[in-house]
């Protein structure tokens, strides 16, 4: 309806409160009086009574709808209510009045225009009185509460305490985070979320969201915002589907829409209420509850979930889900978000919570113990803590393996994030180093990487400036400041509770493993510490250097790190072996994988291999074996093979597994341990903490390809490489890729008919090539 807006009055009246007993008078319950029109507020005002005895007054501000060639605005209806938002406002029961702009026609035609003219130019209009019952008031006091939401924002850190053999867990607070509270409704297959109110947390990670909440009538189709839940349409149509009722095709809209289920009522055998044939896309009125419940199966679940019309209540209580944003690092970040499936359902008046931030959050470092002085302890590399990384000797020599002590044995690669704690005593440290047992030296620059570390100034967002801590010389020695004496040198930084709050409690410095003419690569290092005073110019004490022993030991604090950083080298590439640009395969044989030849029926008369991009034809009984390699460099700083599997892609994101025993099993092509890992390798005799890989086979047959398709083979091989956090399997990975095209005439026979035209013999090039075994 085309309309516009006239111009504004204001409205003046009363509200009478005189019939409410001073006993059940609450005069911190307060009024909201709006002028509402088409289902929409068009100005609203909040009023506070002192007494019930005495006439409370109001006054808005309304701009009336005025239709396009009317003289006179549309009436409006005045609600008095409790202050609740627009929404809760027309949904519930409250005090009414209708006002009309026209003036009345009881007049002749001359007064008539006179208080036609008189009318327009009024700026302001009484309407009178809205008389409060008791009735009402009681609903507004019992049916409408306030919610006090109080909780805590954190960062769920989880620690293994080797002493009890535990783990235990702290929780780091997330300062100046939003967190915003969600109403939860769900109508069938719909769901919509109304935002309630938020809060900010403070330096502990505490906030406190208060809001008033009113006992409303469930009233689905005046809502508006909806969206399809995949969840509640699995679960929807699970349950009819155990009753032979079929899920219409999903309506195009968000919005709930009555003819899809009057559709799903009259499959399952509700009468139509109008004689007429139901028209597609028009509905007579939305179905009732009772009248869908009357035909659909009962789903206790369903009623328990809140999912009309199983569930078809008064919504009295708020149905809360969160959500967190922080600003961290300059960026706003989602840090908590919950489905609807965590759902907090009809929450008390006073509701405390546990949020927990993932790892996008910016929490403050609480969870560490002050260090011990005259000492260093290095507690992690990256993120594997050094009492996981292997110290014996052996044999087998498991020195500098990650995770040696379950036989994961991952040697390190790369810029190694050293972690630990350094005794207050300690102003400055170096490094030496000890390749492969030789002498010890300094560990040079750039080796010996520094970095920079945040702190928490008290404001949003966080963190504050990031100070470097990189190498310097001084007084001849390169040396890396401690985080506590540059606290010393620094009084001006912010501190609370006595204390500078870093972002980086324990990151003694980087040992950059890549760095250029620094190191020589993959081999055994061992690292230990030398720590100085300073005098108060901040120059070393040189008398004070020692070597810094462990925490709680008598000997010196040292890390064993085996490095293997991936080098890129390669056999030129040919044509049956390819890499570098225009291939996926890398030019590396840290791992290298390649499939040498595949031949049809092998070991038969019929024995033929093939080339990439034949077509063959194949029976159900026909073989297909696949011959392929796997390997690393077979030398002692090598042999970290991971493990490798290989697939068949085909079709529109279709794929199976092969040579995991469903699909032909991976064989020896003649020898070696097979794996396909290195957990596998080492049950088969591979030589602990080396598995270098080899030749294997999988025989597959023509059944094994479920339909007439272009088929990709896709080999995939890792090293157990690691900086200290990552998954191996994404790391120094490499790939190779064959393509090929089956024909099974079962399942395609009009494509080809006659099962003599087998793929010939290869005459010369790729096929030929691979079907004499040439590498």
């Amino acid at each position: 309806m085309s309309h516009s807006t006239s111009k504004p009055v204001a409205i003046h009246g009363t509200i009478d409160l005189s019939a409410i007993a001073p006993d059940d008078f609450d005069a911190s319950l307060q009024l909201r009086v709006a002028a509402v029109y088409d289902g929409r507020v068009l100005a609203s005002t909040t009023v506070a009574a002192e007494s019930p005895a005495a006439s409370v007054p109001f006054s808005l501000d309304a701009e009336p709808v005025l239709l396009p060639g009317a003289r006179w605005p549309c009436p409006i209806r005045l609600l008095v209510g409790p202050d609740v938002g627009d929404m809760e406002l027309m949904a519930m029961d409250t005090a009414a009045m209708d006002v009309d702009f026209v003036p009345p026609r009881d007049s002749g035609r001359e007064q008539e225009q006179a208080a036609d003219e008189a009318a327009k130019a009024a700026a302001t209009l009484a309407v009178g009185t809205l008389v409060v019952t008791p009735a009402l008031y009681f609903c507004w006091l019992f049916c409408c509460r306030t919610y006090t939401i109080r909780g805590r924002v954190v960062c769920r850190h989880w620690i293994y305490d080797p002493q009890t053999g535990r783990y235990r867990f702290c929780d780091a607070p997330v300062p100046g985070a939003t967190v915003e509270a969600y109403d939860v409704d769900r109508f069938f297959i719909w769901y919509r979320r109304d935002f309630i109110a938020s809060g900010v947390t403070d330096i502990n990670g505490n906030f406190t969201i208060r809001f008033r909440w009113c006992c409303l009538r469930w009233w689905p189709w005046v809502l508006k915002y909806w969206a399809i839940d995949p969840d509640l349409v699995v679960q929807v149509q699970a349950l009819l589907q155990q009753h032979g009722i079929t899920l219409p095709p999903l309506p195009p809209g968000p919005d709930p829409d009555p003819v899809y289920l009057q559709q799903i009522a009259a499959q399952a055998g509700l009468a139509q209420r109008a004689s007429a044939a139901m028209v597609p896309g028009v509905a007579a009125e939305p179905v009732s509850a009772e009248a869908m419940l009357s035909v659909l199966p009962p789903s206790s679940e369903l009623a328990a979930l809140r999912v009309w019309p199983w569930w078809n209540g008064n919504d009295c209580a708020p149905d809360v889900v969160f959500r967190v944003t922080q600003l961290c690092d300059g960026q706003l970040r989602v840090i908590h978000s919950e489905t609807n499936a965590q759902t907090r359902w009809d929450i008390p008046t006073s509701l405390h919570v546990t949020l927990l931030a993932n790892q996008y959050a910016c929490c403050l470092p609480v969870c560490r113990d002050p260090e011990c002085p005259e000492c260093l302890q290095v507690t992690y590399v990256g993120c594997t803590t050094a009492s996981q990384i292997g110290e014996t000797a052996g044999p087998p020599d498991l020195r500098g393996y990650a995770l040696a002590a379950s036989a994961g044995d991952r040697p390190f690669y790369g810029n190694l994030q050293i972690r630990g704690a350094v005794g207050s005593d300690v102003d400055y440290f170096k490094v030496q180093v000890s390749r492969n047992g030789g002498a010890w030296t300094d560990l040079p620059v750039p080796a010996f990487a520094g970095f920079s570390r945040s702190y928490w100034d008290g404001s949003n967002p966080v963190p504050a400036p990031a100070p470097a801590f990189t190498p310097v010389l001084k007084n001849g020695e390169t040396v890396i400041i401690t985080r506590r004496h540059y606290e010393d040198l620094h009084p001006a930084l912010p501190r609370f509770g006595g204390s500078v709050i870093w972002f980086d409690y324990d990151t003694l410095f980087y040992f950059n493993t890549l760095a250029s003419g620094a190191l020589t690569p993959d081999a055994l290092y061992e690292l230990r510490f030398i720590g100085y005073a300073a005098n108060a110019a901040d120059d070393l004490i040189l008398s004070s250097a020692r070597l810094l022993p462990g925490c709680g030991q008598h000997s010196t604090e040292s890390v064993f790190i085996r490095i293997d950083n991936q080098a890129m080298a390669h056999l030129p590439p040919t044509p049956l072996h390819p890499c570098g640009p225009g291939s996926v395969h890398l030019c590396t044989n840290e791992p290298d994988c390649y499939i040498r030849k595949i031949c049809v029926n092998e070991g038969t008369p019929a024995q033929h291999c093939i080339s990439a991009c034949d077509i063959l034809r194949l029976a159900a009984s026909d073989t297909l074996t696949i011959h392929f390699t796997v390997s690393v460099p077979h030398t002692v700083q090598d042999g970290h093979l991971g493990g490798y599997t290989l697939a068949a892609e085909y079709g529109v994101s279709l794929a199976f597994d092969i040579g995991t025993g469903l699909h032909g099993t991976f064989a020896p092509d003649p020898t070696f341990e097979t794996g396909p890992d290195y957990l596998s390798a080492l049950g088969q005799g591979a030589p602990r903490p080396h598995w270098f890989g080899g030749d294997y086979k999988v025989t597959l047959r023509g059944s094994d390809f479920p339909v007439c398709c272009a088929y990709l083979l896709r080999l995939r091989a890792w090293k157990r490489t690691t900086d200290g956090c990552s998954d191996p399997r994404y790391v120094h990975h490499n790939e190779f890729e064959f393509a090929f095209t089956v024909l099974r005439p079962e399942l395609c026979p009009d494509i080809c008919p006659d099962r003599a035209l087998a793929l010939p013999a290869p005459a010369s090039g790729l096929a030929t090539a691979m079907g004499t075994g040439a590498p």
